[in-house]
């Protein structure tokens, strides 16, 4: 069997779900005004609000939102097998992930372009508004320990991804001066800036091996000198424009493993994964690695299904670049639609490597799978060390342009949570010293070790916020007399779903350590006290995320419910 089967049903699916069901929902539900101003023109500062041309606003929503999830997740789901992953990749996006999206951009358009934070407070509660900040900051906290080791890992495994990042960065930031202070407009700026990327990726294609290789630690403070420059440099010259130019080789990188899978009986590359691995998978235990099909399925796949982090990026990001309100649909549903195709591209990256591929690093198993794809098409043998380079370098790009913002909105966030502290917000709640706290506690959870159960940890925390938004979303809906089912059931299915997956993570750790054991790997697993006290720390977040997503959704429903009786 080959791999050109399923990636054509995928594309059926999403251009179904865009062209059929996500048009109807968008005039029936939202029903957008072009003539209506949106916050981007009634609050234009040219710093965080500030009108952005639709296809350049695409690039930033999308690159915004996809991240290592909907790549990494799959291979998690290979536990299964791949056809449980391939169901929830295509029904989740097709009735939860791209109305999640669109909706969470919508919802802020319509309300001044207000962020999670005050939204909350208003459609549902004070405390529940409360839940939800210090739900972030953990959830954030956990974003910064996964992404910051990856970025790190990477960048040491990889060196052709290192000359390859500081030249996107010069040429998004380059190619932002040009867009927004020269005026030359959207072509121009935009090929300067890929022109600089790309001899970035050639350079790094010959000369990155030769770069020293390192240590971890040494790499994770180059990253973080990297990520505190973009955290706290001006939105609309640095993480605007540099996300916005990442996503053209991003999306290069899906083009080219969906063209490898739909003609793979031409060049007779097999699916080898096996279909399915039953509702345990290969662990064969309760407690085993990663655990039952449900729910720990549906938050593996962080993203490329459903993922709250894309109500952070909508809310907080694009809502207030929003040109007109007929842009929301391909800018919030058509960059999750394209995140779709992430996850089914590398799914298909993933079937075709050997039934061994599980005892592989997920990114080992991705770039094998992404030269067995591609090299039979572009020159087979002779093509395998650009492909190899080029994919390091994508996964590279893909963690860190999501850690730029991660870090972004936990300053924000803290800030808004120290408000009523002035003297603490003076002291950390400002951007740089903000910045730093998540970088270092965030580098500490990283070096732990912990990895596959910190994934699923931040993969429960990820989608319960899924859950907790659409609950908003459906609140609001409520309120102005508009449809509510089409949001109300994703969101009970997805803060049920992943209330029981972090009970479950943060039950694991605990259960470990109880036992005298712990979950770790790398230097950390040479101390023992070390890692089982992490291993509580990790347990004890797992249940305090628990805690405050109860809080948060039982407001949440109880706002719904006055709202449906029009009290």
């Amino acid at each position: 069997m080959f791999p050109i089967w399923f990636v054509i049903l995928g594309l059926v699916i999403y251009a179904i779900a865009y062209f059929g069901y996500a048009k109807w929902f968008d005039k029936n539900v939202w029903a957008p005004d072009p003539k209506k101003a949106t916050p981007a023109h009634v609050y234009m500062d040219g710093i965080q609000y500030f009108p952005v041309s639709r296809y350049v606003l695409y690039g930033f929503q999308f690159k915004g939102i996809a991240g290592l999830g909907p790549i990494f997740g799959p291979f998690i789901a290979l536990f299964y097998g791949w056809i449980p992953a391939l169901i929830w990749i295509l029904i989740g996006n097709f009735f939860i992930g791209w109305i999640h999206d669109y909706s969470s951009l919508f919802l802020s358009v319509r309300n001044e372009g207000k962020t999670m934070g005050p939204l909350t407070y208003e459609l549902i509660s004070p405390r529940a508004r409360k839940g939800l900040m210090g739900f972030l900051l953990f959830y954030l906290i956990l974003i910064t320990a996964v992404f910051v080791l990856l970025c790190s890992l990477f960048f040491n495994l990889y060196r052709a991804s290192v000359p390859a990042m500081i030249f996107l960065i010069i040429g998004g930031v380059i190619s932002g001066l040009m867009l927004y202070k020269m005026k030359t407009g959207v072509a121009s700026s935009t090929i300067v800036g890929l022109i600089i990327t790309v001899i970035g990726i050639v350079i790094g294609v010959y000369a990155g091996p030769s770069i020293p290789k390192g240590t971890l630690p040494l790499w994770m403070f180059f990253t973080g000198i990297l990520l505190f420059i973009g955290s706290v440099a001006p939105l609309i010259y640095f993480i605007q424009p540099v996300i916005y130019v990442a996503s053209y080789p991003a999306i290069f990188g899906i083009v080219l493993l969906i063209l490898g899978a739909l003609i793979s009986p031409a060049t007779g590359v097999p699916i080898q994964q096996p279909a399915w691995l039953g509702p345990l998978g290969t662990s064969g235990q309760f407690w085993g690695t990663p655990g039952p099909i449900w729910p720990i399925l549906m938050v593996s796949i962080a993203c490329g299904a459903i993922s709250g982090w894309h109500s952070l990026v909508s809310t907080s990001g694009s809502a207030t670049q929003l040109d007109v309100e007929t842009d929301a649909l391909p800018v919030g549903g058509g960059s999750m639609i394209t995140e779709g195709l992430l996850a089914l591209a590398s799914l298909a990256a993933f079937m075709v490597v050997s039934g061994e591929a599980v005892k592989l690093t997920k990114w080992d198993a991705l770039i094998k799978g992404a030269v067995a794809l591609i090299s039979p098409y572009t020159g087979g043998a002779a093509a395998e060390v650009w492909i190899s380079s080029f994919y390091a370098m994508w996964l590279e790009l893909y963690a860190f342009t999501i850690e730029l913002l991660v870090l972004r909105f936990f300053w924000l966030t803290l800030t808004d949570v120290l408000g009523p502290m002035p003297a603490l917000k003076t002291a950390i709640g400002n951007k740089y010293v903000g910045t730093i706290i998540a970088l270092l506690v965030g580098g500490a959870f990283a070096y732990s070790g912990a990895w596959i159960n910190l994934w699923l940890l931040f993969g429960g925390s990820n989608q319960l916020l899924a859950g907790l938004a659409l609950t908003l979303i459906t609140v609001y809906l409520a309120k102005v007399k508009k449809p509510t089912i089409y949001t109300l059931i994703p969101a009970l299915f997805m803060v049920i779903t992943c209330e029981v997956a972090l009970l479950y993570e943060g039950g694991k750790f605990l259960y470990v350590v109880a036992q005298g054991k712990f979950i770790a790997k790398g230097a950390l697993a040479k101390i023992p006290s070390a890692a089982m006290g992490l291993n509580v720390i990790f347990g004890i977040v797992g249940l305090v995320l628990f805690v405050l997503g109860a809080i948060v959704a039982y407001d949440g429903f109880k706002a719904l419910r006055k709202a449906l009786k029009g009290e």
